[in-house]
C-alpha cells in the first residue's frame, strides 16, 4: 500500500515536471526575449508588440523584472514585425521569423536616445543677429540694437553685429558706443572701409579731430569711393574755414584722386589757390568746376572769379 502511494506520487511529480515546459502544437512557435540596456541591465516594463504586416494581428506583452518576455505564436510559418518601446529609450523595431515548433531565444538592447547637441554660441548669435535685421527692417531700432548687442555678447567673434551697432549708434548720435562697436569690428576685420567710416564719423562727433584725421588717412588708403572723398573734402573745409588754407589744399587734391568726378573739390581748390595768389591754378580748377557742374549754386561765383582773373 505504501509502495503504491509512492509510485502515484512519483507519477504526479513527473507530470508536473512536464507541464513546466508545455509542448507546442503543430505550427506553433515561441519567442523568448530578454531586454537590456547598453550596460546590460534588465529593462522592466518595456512594451513588446508583435504584428503581422498586412493583417490585423497584434500581440502585446510587457517585460518582467528580469527584462524577459515570452510570445506564443500560433502560426510560426509567417514573418512578423516586433517593436519594443520604453520611455527614456530609443524604440526597437525589426522583422522576426519564429522557429517552427521550437523556442527562439533572443536578446534586445535598448539604447538611450542621443541628446541633441546644445545650440552653439555661434548659432545663437546668428539667430539673434537675424532677429535684429528683421527688427531693423520693421523700423524697430530699439529691438534691433538689443538683438545686435545680444548677438555680439553671445559670440564676440561674429563680425556683423558689431558693424550694425556702430552704424545704428552713429545714427542716434551715441558716438562713444558707435566708436567702440567699430573698434570691435576692426579687431575682427582690420582696415575695413565700412568700419573706418563709422569710426571716423564717431570721432568727429566726439570732436576728436586729430584722431579722426588719422583714421581718415587709413580710410583713404583702402577706399577710393565718393564717400571717402567727401569726408576728405569736409576735413579740408574745416581747415579752410580755420584760415589754414595751405593745409586744406592737399586734402582737396586728395579728394580728386579718390573721386575725379567730385566737382566741388575743383571749386574749393579754385578758392584756395586764389587765396594763396596762385591765380593760374585757381582759374584752371574753377573752369573745371563750371564745366562739370554748370548748374551748381556756386557756378555763378566761379564764373565771376574766372572773368576777373587775367
Amino acid at each position: 500500500m505504501i509502495i503504491r502511494s509512492l509510485r502515484f506520487a512519483l507519477a504526479v511529480l513527473l507530470l508536473a515536471g512536464l507541464s513546466a515546459s508545455p509542448l507546442l502544437a503543430a505550427g506553433e512557435g515561441r519567442i523568448l526575449g530578454t531586454i537590456v540596456d547598453s550596460t546590460g541591465a534588465a529593462v522592466e516594463g518595456a512594451k513588446v508588440t508583435l504584428t503581422r504586416p498586412g493583417t490585423g494581428y497584434k500581440l502585446e506583452k510587457a517585460s518582467d523584472k528580469k527584462g524577459g518576455f515570452m510570445l506564443l505564436i500560433l502560426d510560426a510559418t509567417q514573418e512578423y514585425l516586433l517593436r519594443i518601446d520604453k520611455e527614456g529609450y530609443a524604440p526597437y523595431e525589426g522583422p522576426i521569423k519564429p522557429k517552427l515548433e521550437e523556442a527562439l531565444r533572443l536578446q534586445f538592447t535598448l539604447e538611450k536616445p542621443k541628446a541633441a547637441p546644445p545650440p552653439s554660441a555661434s548659432n545663437e548669435a546668428i539667430t539673434a543677429y537675424n532677429d535684429g535685421v528683421a527688427a531693423l527692417k520693421a523700423g524697430d531700432n530699439a529691438t534691433a540694437i538689443a538683438k545686435f548687442e545680444a548677438a555680439a555678447t553671445t559670440d564676440p567673434k561674429l563680425p556683423e553685429p558689431h558693424i550694425a551697432l556702430a552704424e545704428l549708434y552713429l545714427d542716434q548720435k551715441k558716438y562713444a558706443e558707435s566708436m567702440a562697436a567699430a573698434d570691435r569690428y576692426l579687431g575682427l576685420k582690420p582696415n575695413d572701409a565700412r568700419a573706418l567710416k563709422s569710426k571716423y564719423d564717431a570721432l568727429i562727433g566726439l570732436d576728436k579731430k586729430e584722431e579722426a584725421s588719422a583714421v581718415l588717412a587709413e580710410l583713404s588708403k583702402v577706399d577710393a569711393s565718393n564717400d571717402t572723398a567727401v569726408r576728405v573734402v569736409n576735413e579740408g573745409v574745416g581747415l579752410f574755414n580755420a584760415g589754414k588754407v595751405a593745409e586744406a589744399i592737399p586734402l582737396f587734391e586728395k579728394a580728386l584722386t579718390l573721386d575725379p568726378k567730385l566737382a566741388k573739390a575743383h571749386y574749393l581748390l579754385g578758392l584756395s589757390y586764389a587765396n594763396t595768389g596762385d591765380m593760374a591754378n585757381a582759374k584752371s580748377h574753377l573752369e573745371a568746376f563750371v564745366q562739370m557742374a554748370p548748374d551748381d549754386k556756386d557756378a555763378a561765383v566761379a564764373r565771376e572769379m574766372i572773368a576777373s582773373i587775367k
